[in-house]
């Protein structure tokens, strides 16, 4: 695996993912291309780079567009006691198999055990996740934790697209490529995963499977993590190509924050039949996934370019959240500056819609997809016991934000995270 301060390299070989993913699929969020345990590379930068506790990344020239109130959606009382299904490397009868002792998607022995857990905090949020990200033009990224004092956070991985530089961050995509890293992920349909550039520890995999993939064998981010990106989804969908080249390819756009663990189960999370992703075969109440931001696009009723849907899964309540604007929405029935809307009421939220995890809503809270650059924003506290999601105009950089944006400093105060919680856009 090569490492440059300024390109990232692509060395991979092995599976091509294709993530169509939609709010509505059960098998592992998205409808991937095939997948297997083979060898796959991946891109990585240095340390020297910006952030990574740095100064910082500093403002980003954007692309004029129409200002937006702005939008968040806040998920509430998030983390429970419980348990999902975990992959392990033991043989066939082996007593550790207590969930199953079977095959998994290509035929191999798959053994999974119970994984329990007494947090309340985040659970299974707490736990490594792994960002995903398809059919996104990328131009800023840095990933914020806590200190060890807990009084700030510290960005802790970066990647900016003026320098071309990051810091302690990892790309892989899953399919070779010679070409540098610009942010563009809008030209072919393949998923990339973006992690930490140090190796998970595998040991022996009596505990933990690890798959022979290189590429995904990083750790994540575990415990409490602010992910904040500027970027856009404003694209010509006729220019996207599927992941090998071949043809018309999905254009629809997708973040996700998902287990570590479920892209190590094996195929990189499309291993519908030995993974973490579910304990009942339905509605994702397993090891944890968040579709973030999720443009579907999947030739049915549900099925709206002009929509984003935001929703989380894990064995504390299912499917939270989730919602689609489809057929029957039109983006041109709400105003220009509308970012947030219900899919239900057909009409704008005049404040940030709340979602208590195992409680009520309010209402159905879609996105109207962004016209030009945004700050996209994912914050989970144990502290709070939240996730805190927002959409952000570059010209409309709401009061408690100010800590954080535009400049995107090397550390955050913790009086700056909980007044990014207390937002509740539009304002």
């Amino acid at each position: 695996m090569m490492k440059l301060s300024r390109l990232f390299v692509h060395a991979a070989f092995g599976i091509l993912a294709c993530a169509c993913g939609s709010a509505r699929d059960d098998d592992g969020g998205g409808q991937g291309g095939t997948g297997g345990n083979g060898g796959s590379g991946g891109t990585s930068t240095t340390s020297a780079g910006p952030g990574g506790g740095g100064g910082g990344l500093g403002t980003h020239p954007t692309e004029p567009s129409t200002p937006t109130r702005g939008g968040t959606m806040t998920f509430k009382n998030v983390g429970a006691p419980g348990w999902w299904p975990r992959r392990i490397d033991r043989d066939a009868g082996d007593p550790a198999c207590t969930y199953k002792d079977g095959t998994d998607t290509w035929g191999g022995h798959c053994c999974m055990k119970e994984q329990h857990t007494t947090s309340t905090t985040l659970a299974p949020f707490d736990e490594e996740m792994t960002l995903i990200m398809k059919a996104i033009r990328l131009k800023q990224l840095a990933v914020y934790q806590p200190s060890e004092s807990a009084s700030s956070w510290s960005m802790i991985s970066s990647w900016d697209a003026q320098s071309g530089q990051g810091s302690n961050l990892v790309v892989t995509e899953g399919q070779m490529t010679s070409a540098d890293f610009t942010g563009d992920l809008t030209k072919k349909d393949c998923v990339n995963y973006f992690m930490q550039e140090a190796q998970f520890p595998c040991g022996d995999g009596k505990d933990y499977y690890c798959p022979n993939d290189p590429g995904i064998n990083h750790l994540g981010w575990s415990g409490s993590k602010l992910i904040v990106f500027l970027g856009s989804m404003t694209f010509d969908d006729a220019g996207v190509t599927k992941c090998d080249g071949d043809g018309q390819g999905h254009a629809g756009p997708w973040v996700a924050f998902v287990a570590s663990e479920l892209i190590r189960d094996g195929g990189r999370k499309w291993n519908g039949l030995c993974n973490c992703y579910s304990k009942t075969g339905t509605v994702g109440d397993g090891c944890g996934e968040i579709n973030v931001f999720e443009v579907v696009l999947d030739n049915n009723q549900y099925s709206n370019r002009e929509f984003m849907s935001t929703g989380v899964r894990s064995y504390q309540a299912g499917h939270v959240g989730g919602n689609v604007c489809g057929e029957g929405c039109d983006r041109d029935a709400f105003a220009d500056d509308v970012e947030v809307v219900d899919a239900c009421a057909k009409k704008a939220y005049t404040s940030g819609p709340e979602i208590e995890v195992g409680g009520g809503a309010d209402g159905c809270p879609v996105w109207r997809r962004p016209i030009g650059d945004r700050y996209f924003m994912i914050l989970l506290d144990e502290k709070q016991r939240e996730i805190q999601v927002a959409v952000i105009h570059p010209e409309k950089i709401p009061a408690e934000a100010a800590g954080m944006l535009p400049l995107l400093p090397g550390a955050l105060s913790r009086d700056t995270i909980d007044a990014l919680l207390s937002m509740r856009l539009p304002e």
